[in-house]
C-alpha cells in the first residue's frame, strides 16, 4: 500500500547534501510513504545515461542563469527540445507528476495525501505552483468547508513553502513602516534570530500600495515573480495564462485569492533566517520589492497579508466565507537558512 506520498523540491544542493538528505528520509519514512525529487535539470548538469538503451525520451532542461538564476522556480520554460522544438513550463511538470498520482483509478488506489514541500528556490517554487496551478488534483468549488479538507475521491494535497527568498503577492500592497522613527531598529535587546515572535511591529506598519515616490523607485515591485503584473523580463506564459482563466469569473485578485485560500498550504520559517538580504530588484533598500530583509520577515509579512486580505473578503465560497485563519505557518527554533529544514 502507498498511503502518502511526498515531493520535495529542493533548493540547489550539491550531490553530496543530496545523498545525505536521501540516507535521512529512507530512516525517517516507513515502507507506506513514497519520496519523490524532481530534477529540474539544467544543461550544466550531467544527465544521467537512458532508464533504457532505446529510449528516445529527451531530458527536460532550464535555464540556471537567463533572465534570472534558476528559472525552474519561478515556472519558466524549458529550454527548446532539439527534436521536437517543444518547450514545458516547471509548473506544468508538477501538475503532470501530481496527476499522475491522483489518478486513483490507474494507479495508486491507497494513495491518501500527496505532500509537496519547497525550501528556498523550492520554496518560491511551491509557493507561485499553488497559486497558479489549474490541476484538477486540488479539487473542485467544494474542495474545502471552512478550510477543513472535505473526504472525496483525490488524495488530500498539501504545499509546505520553507524559506523561500520572496513570494509573488496577491496584490499591489506592502507593509510600510507609519513613519521614519517606526522603520527604525527599536532598543529591544533580544537579537533577531533570538526573536520567537514576530520581526515585523505589525502596530507600527500599514499594508497599503506604495506612493507615487516608492514606486518610481521601485517600478518592478508588483512585476511577476514578485507580483501579478506581467513582466516582459521574465517570460511565465503558464503563470499569466492560468491566472488571466480567472478573469471569466470576475475580479482576478479576488478570484486568485478565494482559490489560493482554498488550498492546504503551510509556511515554515527558520528562527535563525534572519539575514538582511539585498535586492534582486530595484537597487539596495528595496528589499526585493519592499517584502522585508530576511527570509523570516518576508514570510511572516507575506502570512499577515493574507489574513488582512481574508478579513477584507465578505465570502469566497470554496474556501468558505467563516474560516478565521488563511493557511498556517510556524516559525522552526534555532534553525537557520539549512538544506535539512
Amino acid at each position: 500500500y502507498l498511503c502518502a506520498l511526498t515531493a520535495v523540491v529542493a533548493d540547489v544542493v550539491s550531490k553530496k547534501e543530496q545523498m545525505f538528505t536521501t540516507m535521512d528520509q529512507r530512516r525517517l519514512l516507513s515502507k507506506d510513504v513514497l519520496v519523490v525529487a524532481p530534477w529540474f535539470m539544467a544543461p550544466e548538469d550531467i544527465a544521467p545515461p537512458p532508464i533504457t538503451s532505446s529510449s528516445s525520451i529527451p531530458y527536460i532542461q532550464w535555464d540556471d542563469h537567463h533572465p534570472i538564476p534558476h528559472t525552474f522556480r519561478y515556472g519558466a520554460e524549458s529550454k527548446p527540445d532539439v527534436k521536437y522544438n517543444m518547450t514545458i513550463s516547471s509548473f506544468a511538470a508538477m501538475d503532470v507528476l501530481l496527476e499522475h498520482l491522483c489518478d486513483r483509478k490507474h494507479h495508486f488506489p491507497n494513495l491518501k495525501r500527496v505532500v509537496v514541500v519547497g525550501h528556498s528556490a523550492g520554496g518560491q517554487f511551491v509557493q507561485r505552483w499553488a497559486l497558479s496551478s489549474n490541476s484538477w488534483c486540488f479539487g473542485g468549488d467544494d474542495q474545502f468547508a471552512n478550510n477543513r479538507w472535505v473526504e472525496t475521491d483525490l488524495p488530500h494535497v498539501r504545499v509546505v513553502v520553507a524559506n523561500p527568498r520572496s513570494f509573488a503577492y496577491l496584490d499591489n500592497r506592502r507593509y510600510f513602516a507609519l513613519s521614519d522613527q517606526a522603520a527604525e531598529a527599536d532598543d529591544d535587546e533580544v537579537s533577531p534570530a533570538e526573536n520567537d515572535g514576530t520581526l515585523t511591529p505589525f502596530d507600527k506598519y500599514q499594508l497599503r500600495p506604495p506612493s507615487a515616490a516608492e514606486e518610481d523607485g521601485c517600478k518592478e515591485f508588483n512585476s511577476y515573480e514578485w507580483g501579478l503584473d506581467e513582466n516582459s523580463e521574465v517570460p511565465a506564459p503558464y503563470f499569466i495564462n492560468n491566472v488571466q482563466k480567472l478573469s471569466n469569473h470576475g475580479n482576478v485578485s479576488s478570484e486568485l485569492f478565494c482559490r489560493y485560500a482554498s488550498r492546504d498550504v503551510v509556511y515554515l520559517s527558520g528562527q535563525r533566517d534572519v539575514e538582511t538580504l539585498g535586492s534582486q530588484i530595484c537597487g539596495q533598500g528595496k528589499e526585493d520589492g519592499y517584502q522585508g530583509s530576511s527570509r523570516r520577515e518576508r514570510s511572516e509579512r507575506f502570512f499577515a497579508a493574507l489574513q488582512l486580505r481574508k478579513s477584507e473578503v465578505e465570502s469566497c465560497g470554496r474556501s468558505g466565507g467563516n474560516s478565521t485563519r488563511v493557511h498556517d505557518r510556524h516559525v522552526v527554533k534555532n534553525v537557520g537558512h539549512d538544506h535539512g529544514l
